[in-house]
């Protein structure tokens, strides 16, 4: 058997905090966790949304039903089958995205980046990808992905400021997989890094998601 790959036009969606005026000066690109749709992660920041400022939430390009053969659908950004297919189909999309965005905010000043649990991962391998300057980037229950070579990811994040939003009861920080995922970032040599706990589990947490956004 010969597996092969085939490329073709593709149509892929994102959801938009309010509708492009031209007088936004600052983007925020977030990234949703496993299992979760974009529509309804975007709605997390809503009480943020404000006339110079743009939320973007792209959405996993994979989706499954979350229970059984029905019911509700979530989505993800990569499994292990076909991940590295998964992983530059993924990139070319958030490349086109921020291009198209871009393009759209012509006094755009700064943009920044949160990534969710396995968003996490996948926002870091799109970070070390690509050139644009971002100002803030945050780690929010989740890691740089493990495949990540650490001067890379320093090199990339240099001159960002980048922040770890960690929950005091967040059972999948105490997994060995995550804290390896997470020396990567401690120990890549950042000079701007700081980590910030607040009480709760994997989830975003309102009073700290504006003193990050704020800040």
């Amino acid at each position: 058997m010969v597996s092969q790959h085939l490329s073709y036009p593709h149509q892929h969606l994102y959801y938009l905090s309010h509708p492009i005026s031209g007088r936004e000066t600052s983007l925020w690109i977030v990234f949703h966790g496993y299992g979760q749709l974009a529509f309804y992660f975007l709605r997390k920041f809503a009480s943020l949304n404000t006339e110079d400022r743009l939320i973007v939430a792209p959405e996993g390009l994979n989706r499954h039903y979350l229970k059984g053969f029905s019911g509700r659908v979530g989505a993800n950004w990569m499994t292990k089958h076909e991940r590295t297919t998964d992983i530059a189909n993924t990139n070319r999309y958030l490349n086109t995205l921020l291009k198209d965005i871009r393009q759209q905010l012509p006094k755009l000043k700064v943009v920044h980046t949160l990534g969710f649990s396995q968003g996490a991962a996948t926002m870091s391998r799109w970070i070390c990808q690509m050139d644009f300057p971002l100002d803030k980037v945050i780690f929010w229950g989740g890691a740089p992905a493990y495949d990540l070579d650490s001067a890379l990811l320093q090199r990339r994040l240099d001159g960002s400021r980048v922040m770890a939003a960690l929950g005091k009861e967040d059972p999948f920080l105490s997994t060995e997989n995550f804290q390896e995922q997470y020396s990567r970032l401690t120990g890549a040599g950042i000079r701007d890094l700081r980590v910030f706990h607040y009480p709760g589990g994997h989830e975003l947490e309102a009073a700290l998601l504006k003193e990050l956004f704020l800040m």
